[in-house]
């Protein structure tokens, strides 16, 4: 598999050439959120990961209670010329815009079916607009608690999943520590009931600080290898054989080779 980290306006400081040689091949980074907010981290992220040659995704924070068309233009906008080979839409809940709380307890909720459907038209709107892959970033505790409706249409979009097997505390270590000690105790991230596959998995959430980011780094997997990678972003790779030009002449007869030096001669002015 492949790894990749996400990042937005609380990763200050990266050093993406560091990520880079430690074997960071993409990112997410936060574009938009709702009608009303542009990462203010946005544009910086993405010249220094361009720089450093890392495959670039743009995501943006989906909030229910503002109209779906106008936030999925608004992140179109925001990101417009943007080197980008992946657009994600972000699912997820914030209590605070979404709750009422008294005493403690939840006494209201924005129903299921309006973050479902609100969901679905952004994702479907960047499909029609976008030519690139665009993948649905979620869990499954939260399509199956909270956007249940959600479950019928999202096993037509690729996945980027969240789901944390570790404890809480923080761990500040090495990337080569990181790969060999602290690989995920599980093969993948719990999916949404009617849901087969995942393309993506956010699998530390804020647990690690490793070399190139001085605060806590999401880091990601690509289900799949490099070029398996390639293929969903739509880049081709070429490769460029340099044949020696007397290696070409061992398939020539002799008098093939004869008369390629008299040619050449001839071009000199040599008599022969």
């Amino acid at each position: 598999m492949i790894l990749g980290i996400d990042v937005s306006r609380w990763q200050s400081k990266v050093d993406w050439s560091l990520l880079k040689s430690n074997g960071v091949e993409f990112v997410f980074i936060k574009a938009t959120q709702g009608n009303y907010m542009t990462d203010q981290m946005m544009l910086k992220h993405v010249e220094g990961a361009n720089k450093a040659g890392l495959i670039i995704g743009m995501y943006h924070w989906c909030d229910p209670t503002v109209n779906a068309e106008a936030q999925a233009l608004y992140f179109l906008n925001a990101i417009n010329g943007l080197p980008y080979k992946m657009l994600s839409a972000d699912v997820e809940q914030q209590w605070g815009d979404w709750k009422e709380w008294s005493n403690g307890r939840v006494t209201k909720i924005v129903s299921p079916t309006v973050i479902s459907q609100n969901a679905k038209t952004i994702v479907d709107t960047l499909s029609k607009k976008a030519k690139v892959p665009i993948v649905v970033y979620s869990r499954a505790s939260f399509i199956n608690t909270y956007a249940k409706p959600a479950q019928s249409w999202l096993p037509k979009y690729p996945l980027w999943l969240a789901h944390y097997p570790y404890k809480s505390s923080t761990v500040q270590t090495t990337w080569q520590d990181f790969i060999t000690s602290y690989k995920p105790s599980i093969a993948g991230p719990a999916l949404p009931s009617g849901c087969t596959k995942w393309t993506f998995w956010q699998f530390t959430g804020d647990k690690f600080i490793l070399p190139g980011c001085d605060t806590l780094l999401d880091i990601n997997y690509f289900n799949g290898e490099l070029a398996d990678f390639n293929k969903f972003a739509g880049i081709t790779t070429t490769t460029t054989t340099n044949t020696p030009a007397a290696s070409t002449t061992s398939t020539l007869s002799v008098e093939e080779r004869l008369a390629r030096l008299e040619a050449q001669a001839k071009a000199h002015g040599w008599t022969l």
